[in-house]
Formats: structure tokens, sequence, C-alpha cells
């Protein structure tokens, strides 16, 4: 299987034509697979304000999938309860995973109700095995540790069966710089956007546990299906050779024949 870097370079020696051509076999076959053929579940994970809200409605759109996105925009709640835990991470960085906790919840039982293929923004994975390991370096007290692991543990057999992960990948200087171009107003007076990025900056802290988080997923059983990882430093939705080369790969993994091969 080539990965993405592979697939792209492979396309970009190509004609615009046999891209287009390919591109258009590709989205065909895959939204008449997706939609009609197997219900697969996609999952995107990766560090804060790299894309993956974007990639997520590109593959809605493109292949047919149906977006299960973080509430993030527009919704009051949420503006509150993040505005809240960047305030003071240990007050209130157990109520923000149980508040997330709890829409994740909804969503995947949406998921696994809903009769077409479908992808994920983001799992309780990484709230697990990213944040949440975070906020116990900075000191979140071990009965609310605890507590959590608890109603995680619950929401694992809950959790739908992910079929494919895609894993988005940047340097911190990346998403750090797009945090402050997105300019959400529930992070741009927290020190997400305000600090200066050094080693102890939480998306310093965190990218490095996103790192981490194929192989933790793999020694505790919860994931060893095939996974993509993007370079969002090298990435562009908008280049048709570059989406292309996803969806191929995407093809690929699911065993979607396609005239890409």
């Amino acid at each position: 299987m080539l990965t993405l870097e592979e697939r792209t370079k492979e396309l970009e020696t190509l004609p615009d034509s046999d891209v287009i051509n390919r591109m258009i076999d590709i989205e065909a076959r895959m939204r008449d697979y997706l939609t009609n053929e197997e219900k697969k579940y996609l999952a995107v994970e990766g560090l804060i304000g790299i894309g993956k809200s974007t990639l997520v409605r590109l593959l809605a759109t493109r292949i047919g999938l149906k977006p299960y996105l973080e509430q993030v925009d527009d919704n009051d709640l949420w503006a509150g309860t993040i505005q809240q835990f960047y305030k003071d991470r240990n007050k209130f960085g157990s109520s923000t995973q149980i508040t997330l906790l709890h829409m994740r919840r909804a969503q995947a039982d949406q998921a696994k109700r809903f009769p077409r293929s479908t992808i994920l923004d983001r799992t309780y994975w990484a709230d697990r095995y990213v944040f949440v390991p975070t906020l116990i370096e900075q000191g979140l007290p071990q009965d609310e540790v605890n507590y959590l692991n608890k109603e995680y543990d619950k929401f694992s057999t809950e959790f739908p069966p992910v079929d494919l992960l895609l894993m988005l990948k940047c340097k911190p200087e990346t998403a750090n710089q797009r945090v402050n171009q997105r300019k959400r107003s529930v992070e741009m007076t927290t020190d997400l956007a305000t600090r200066k990025l050094d080693k102890d900056h939480y998306l310093v802290k965190i990218g490095e546990r996103y790192a981490a988080l194929p192989k933790t997923l793999k020694d505790n059983k919860l994931y060893e299906g095939p996974i993509i990882y993007i370079d969002q430093d090298t990435f562009r939705v908008t280049d048709g050779r570059h989406t292309t080369a996803l969806l191929e790969c995407i093809a690929e993994a699911l065993n979607i024949k396609t005239n890409g091969k």
C-alpha cells in the first residue's frame, strides 16, 4: 500500500486530464460503495487547529459520508465550557471531559443508527489518551482521573468499530499559526493563542501524545486497523492531486476497487 505522500508524487507526474479522470472515477466508485454497498466507520484525529473539521466536510461532500462534527461553532454551551477550561484546566478539566463524553456518546449512537457510512471528527481515544494525561501532568486529582477512566471503560463498549483512522499531523508551529488564523472566539483569549510557543505550551504537550496515540491504541487493543497519516504541513485540500491521492488511499484501505489501483 502506497503512503499518501507516495501516491501524491505519482499523481504529480501525470497530466491534468489523467488526474481528472481518476478523480471522477474514485469519487463515483467510493460514493456508490459507501452509500449503497457496505457501511463503514471512519474517524479523524489530530492536533487542535490543523483542519480535522475541514477534512471531514470535504470527505462528506465528495464521497457521501455522514459527518459528525465537534459542536464548537455557534454552540453557547460548548463556548462556555471551553472558556472555563482554558482559564483553569485543573478546576474544569474533568467537567470538560464529561461534557465531551456526553457529546461523543450521542454522536456514536447516531452513527450506529444511521444507515450509511459515517465519519467522526475526533474520538474518545484522544480524550482519554491525549488530553486527560496532559491534565494529569498539570495536576488533575486522582479521584477525578479514576472517575473519567471508569466512564471511558463504559463507553468503549458502545463506541462504533472504526474501520479506518485518518491521523492528521503537523508541527506545533503550524497548529499554533492556524489557531490564530481561524480566530475562534473561544480560543483567542486563552493561552492556546496568546502564549508564546515553547516546550511547555499546551499544543506542544498534546502534540507529543498525539504522535504516540496509534501505538497506545494498539497496546490497549482498541484499534489495530489501517491508519492513513496526513501531513498538514504539506497536504492541501484545495489541490486536486492531493485530494485524489487521499481518496485512493482511503479506497485501498477499505478494499474498494478503483482505476487508481
